[in-house]
């Protein structure tokens, strides 16, 4: 996420006047008239873009609108606030002071080192830039001057960038610093037009990231998560796509954008409960109860919280003994090791009697009977989980979980799916088969059920399968439940993780064949018979064939010379538009006195071959993003959560290995993204060098 840096600065011409305090009897300074859109354009804005940051200046803003509402709207939203406080500028230091009283941090003061800092903000830490570059005049500046220029600016983006890495480490307000327990302003509910566009722009890639979620597109969520215009919208619409990612069981891709939305906000409680549930679900049990003991403490109350820890401790205990061969085992060591459901247990029973609800407090129920099951089967003692009123519980959660069901219904929502669920588990308990089967039934075949849904449910009685815990009726469910998640499997492509779709998957990206007039050949044709021979190859070191999916982006050169040939192997191929078609044509494909529109459409009309178009699948990239750097992502997060394990990713590169492509979206960008996926890269294929 680059920063979003709101610059608060004079405009236009300026007195830079010195500020020497009239007891001084040091002679007054001159005053300077010094060019601040100069600064600005020269200086401020190439070095913050180099930081990585996004620079916007209030009347750099094309659109119409109100500039002092837009002003206030900046302020307490943008990332970061950078201050020019170089001169006593009253407009300055009003919006300064507005960024200290609605925020701890994200802001940073510079000084062209003309005139002394007023004494309120003297102690607060200002980076100085070199002011007296633009004292000379325009005429005066030479090639010599440009370089001290580009060298000032080098070292202010060096020190930004420091600054802001470090910037979550302490409170760089004033105000809050001083008035310890301050909260910062939620500004959430803003009804500004600019707020209510971001708004508007939230929800309908909210809907964008429900619709992949439904097609069972997880590639196309993770390339969504990608497009928030702001820290706010990113932090929500990552929450969005890793709640999504977990819908479909692709927990590997929700703990890369837990992890990213971690970055962003610390404090986010549901991330981070849910990186708790996660990471137990990846088998890291471990590393989940170090994790949710911790978000336990720090949000004592929270019955989320308690409940992912009361799952954490029963996923430590079935690790125990769920890979006992006979029933016997299992259910002997079970026993030895109940001191683990035991604290699952207090875990639960402390959410349900903190602050009711139906899922911890059947967790409690099942765990209690269970341990009764255990003590029978085996004659053996299980730890005593010290619950004395189990029918009182076993009342209360009937009452709330139907109480839920009436509210919500089994059309919208998973209130009602969960609620005619934990009924289901009750009656099991109970020792109603029939009813419990209906239940589950009713709740796995809802409208709003998905597969995470009908895989939970599946995982508590593959829980009392194991434990040969009312055999009968867990089985009349069990058929149930599983008939209903082999067709959300196929609806949605086969999501789960242990029976992976492809063996292998390969994406490629390159050059294009080049046109006549390119001044600086990068891919000629006639290099096109000696990369084709090099791909092939390299598709026949790793045996690419009928297993594996090949993903590209179809266009004329490497694209369709790796497809033609994965293809012929009898690969399924995916080619991936960043246009639609007429224009991926015009822009991509087409070249005078050449046959590679004909390719594209008898490659397009294979059988193994599907094309997506960026703009179907995605809509609109945001402002200022470049379509073809947005396809090489959409790519990439298709390719690796296709692959399930980075070991079965890799890709082929048609490259003249120069460090910058042909910009953003470019070879040198999609090379070093496989690498830091751990994908295995082929020799890059460089024409030039052939």
């Amino acid at each position: 996420m680059q920063p979003h840096v709101f610059v608060v600065m004079p405009f236009g011409v300026k007195e830079a006047q010195s500020a020497t305090p009239a007891t001084d009897n040091a002679p007054e300074k001159p005053a300077i008239n010094l060019s601040f859109d100069e600064v600005y354009d020269l200086l401020i804005k190439p070095a913050l873009t180099k930081a990585g940051c996004v620079p916007f200046r209030a009347d750099k803003e094309p659109g119409a609108g109100d500039i002092r509402t837009d002003m206030y709207f900046e302020l307490v939203t943008a990332d970061v606030i950078l201050a020019d406080i170089s001169i006593l500028n009253a407009n300055v230091f009003y919006e300064l002071g507005v960024r200290h009283g609605v925020a701890p941090r994200g802001v940073l003061m510079i000084h062209g080192g003309w005139t002394k800092r007023p004494f309120d903000v003297a102690p607060d830490r200002t980076f100085d830039y070199d002011g007296k570059l633009f004292v000379s005049k325009k005429e005066e500046r030479d090639e010599s001057w440009q370089k001290r220029l580009d060298a000032e600016a080098d070292r202010l983006a060096t020190i930004l960038r420091g600054a802001l890495d470090v910037d979550e480490q302490a409170i760089g307000s004033p105000v809050y610093k001083e008035l310890v327990g301050l909260k910062q302003v939620d500004w959430s509910n803003i009804q500004t037009a600019r707020a209510k566009y971001f708004g508007d722009v939230f929800a309908d890639w909210k809907g964008r990231v429900e619709v992949a979620k439904l097609n069972g597109w997880p590639g196309d969520i993770l390339t969504l998560a990608d497009d928030a215009p702001t820290r706010f919208h990113r932090v929500k619409l990552l929450w969005q796509a890793a709640d999504a990612l977990c819908s479909m069981h692709r927990f590997d891709a929700a703990l890369s954008v837990l992890n990213d939305l971690l970055a962003l906000d610390q404090n986010h409680r549901d991330g981070q409960t849910r990186l708790g549930l996660v990471l137990g679900r990846l088998g890291k049990v471990n590393q989940a109860k170090v994790h949710m003991l911790s978000v336990a403490e720090k949000y004592k109350g929270d019955t989320e919280a308690q409940g992912i820890l009361g799952r954490v401790y029963k996923d430590l205990w079935r690790l125990e003994w769920n890979d006992l061969e006979t029933l016997q085992d299992r259910q002997q060591q079970a026993v030895a090791t109940s001191n683990y459901i035991a604290s699952a247990v207090r875990s639960y029973d402390q959410a349900a009697r903190q602050k009711f609800d139906y899922y911890n407090g059947i967790n409690v129920v099942s765990s209690v009977k269970l341990l009764e099951h255990l003590k029978q089967a085996t004659g053996d003692q299980p730890v005593d989980c010290k619950i004395n009123d189990i029918a009182d519980l076993i009342s209360v959660v009937r009452f709330a979980a139907q109480n839920a069901l009436n509210c919500a219904g089994l059309d919208v929502g998973q209130d009602g799916v969960w609620a005619a669920a934990t009924l289901g588990e009750l009656e099991l308990v109970g020792g109603d088969a029939e009813k419990s089967r209906t239940l589950y039934r009713d709740a796995a075949n809802a409208p709003a059920t998905t597969y995470f849904n009908v895989n939970s449910m599946l995982d508590q009685i593959y829980l009392f399968e194991s434990l040969g815990f009312r055999p009968d009726a867990v089985a009349g469910v069990k058929k149930v439940l599983e008939l209903r998640r082999n067709i959300l499997e196929k609806r949605i492509g086969g999501l789960k993780k242990s029976e992976p779709r492809f063996k292998r998957v390969v994406v490629a990206s390159g050059h294009m064949i080049d046109k006549p007039d390119r001044p600086e050949e990068r891919f000629p044709s006639r290099k096109e018979a000696a990369v084709r021979e090099r791909i092939a190859k390299q598709l026949e070191v790793w045996d690419v064939g009928a297993s594996d999916l090949v993903i590209c982006g179809g266009a004329r050169g490497a694209d369709i010379l790796f497809a033609e040939l994965c293809a012929d192997r009898g690969a399924e191929v995916w080619l991936f538009l960043a246009l639609p078609e007429a224009e991926f044509l015009e822009e991509s494909v087409r070249l005078a006195d050449s046959e590679w529109e004909s390719r594209f459409f008898a490659l397009r009309d294979r059988e193994s071959v599907k094309t997506f178009q960026q703009v179907d699948r995605l809509k609109s990239p945001p402002k200022g993003t470049s379509v073809f750097a947005r396809n090489n992502l959409w790519m990439i997060n298709t390719a690796r959560v296709e692959a399930n394990d980075p070991k079965n990713l890799y890709a082929v590169l048609v490259w003249d290995e120069k460090a910058t492509g042909d910009g953003p979206g470019g070879t040198s960008d999609f090379a070093a993204r496989v690498k830091q996926l751990g994908g295995r890269l082929a020799p890059i294929i460089n024409p030039t060098k052939l």
